[in-house]
């Protein structure tokens, strides 16, 4: 029979790598969700702006090509500004 002492360092030697790994695996997955939530954000921004730019040009002049392009510009750096400022996008 172990005593208590020893049978807590024996749990500790097993499980301190696993805990040590599930921690790092955990980060990782958090790293991931922050980096893919921020182009989620960008996306849904310049998705919005190429619609209203795509808009604005066919009502205003009658053409769509090079306005949704625009639209699209815009709204990517609206979102980049707005992710730089800490702002929610679409929250």
């Amino acid at each position: 029979m172990l005593s208590r002492e020893q049978s807590e360092a024996a749990s500790k030697a097993v499980l301190e790598p696993k805990r040590r790994q599930l921690s790092l695996r955990q980060e990782s997955n958090r790293q991931r969700e922050e980096f893919w939530e921020a182009h989620r954000q960008k996306a849904v921004v310049g998705l919005v702006g190429f619609g209203l730019g795509g808009t604005l040009g066919y009502y205003a002049i009658g053409d769509v090509f090079p306005w949704n392009m625009v639209g699209v510009g815009i709204g990517f750096a609206l979102a980049t500004i707005c992710r730089g400022l800490g702002i929610p996008v679409n929250k």
